[in-house]
């Protein structure tokens, strides 16, 4: 009788350890909950191999394949302090299993069956604990990890009127900021009819001053005159440079600043005309 497979994912690539550290970002990235860390190991005689069983929400159960080793210097043992380091921040309920050769060969053929996860959940954890040794908790290594995220807009959280610049961001960052700049100026000068002012001035007259043409309900004086000196500073210290100079930004400035005109049209369509 043939075994009955599994139903899980993988994701990875067995021996590639960058493929599977990629798999782990995005899965963290994406937001998907781990609750559980199931490290296999295949001990060979010289080394280590490990790949990961993640259990997510809703019982959804993913194996990221052998592409991490320890107990020698490279690529392997780097991914595998890294994934580690990384999903310690996510979920206590990490442990360390040793599994024989046939089942990490299925892990890397995208086979395990259903008697392998039975196997899997009824042997031992390794104890005492060895993982826990690759794991270092300090600000810098916090850092490093996830600034090996995926730099991109958060589209969730994107003011509808914006979408077709974010959209245009990934091909042309200047673009897609300079256009966001154009348009904030467009939405306000229609609301105000102050249609021969442009950049500083416009918003000045708009926002700022004992009784302009938009403001926010409810807030003290000097909140509202934040947000209002927020459209003014925003054009001042990042607009203007931006128009009379060739881009020089990185891709993370660019993310940092267009976020910033999201914020302006947030607080835009929050302000209510006098």
């Amino acid at each position: 009788m043939k075994a009955k497979l599994a139903g899980i994912q993988y994701l990875g690539e067995s021996g590639i350890t960058q493929e599977c550290k990629k798999a782990v970002i995005n899965l963290v990235h994406a937001g998907e909950r781990i609750e559980e860390v199931k490290i296999l190991t295949f001990e060979e005689p010289y080394s280590k191999a490990h790949a990961l069983l993640l259990a997510l929400e809703y019982d959804i159960q993913i194996v990221i394949k052998g592409g991490f080793a320890s107990d020698y210097n490279g690529e392997g043992p780097k991914g595998y302090a890294f994934v580690l380091n990384l999903l310690a921040q996510y979920t206590d309920n990490i442990d360390e299993y040793i599994v024989p050769q046939r089942i990490f060969e299925r892990i890397s053929s995208s086979s395990l069956t259903v008697k392998d996860l039975e196997y899997i959940n009824s042997i031992g954890k390794v104890r005492p604990v060895r993982w826990y040794e690759f794991i270092q908790f300090s600000n810098e290594n916090r850092n490093n990890v996830f600034s090996e995220f995926p730099l991109t807009i958060p589209m969730a959280l994107i003011d509808p009127r914006l979408i077709e610049q974010a959209l245009e961001f990934e091909t042309n960052p200047d673009n897609a900021i300079m256009n966001g700049y154009r348009k904030i100026e467009s939405i306000v000068r229609e609301r105000t009819g102050l249609n021969n002012e442009s950049s500083t001035k416009l918003f000045a007259k708009a926002f700022q001053g004992n009784d302009p043409v938009l403001y926010w309900k409810n807030l003290d004086s000097g909140e509202s005159k934040g947000r209002a000196s927020l459209f003014t500073n925003v054009f001042m210290a990042y607009r203007n440079n931006r128009a009379h100079q060739e881009p020089k930004h990185n891709l993370s400035d660019d993310i940092r600043e267009f976020m910033l005109i999201n914020q302006l049209f947030i607080l835009e369509s929050e302000a209510v005309e006098r």
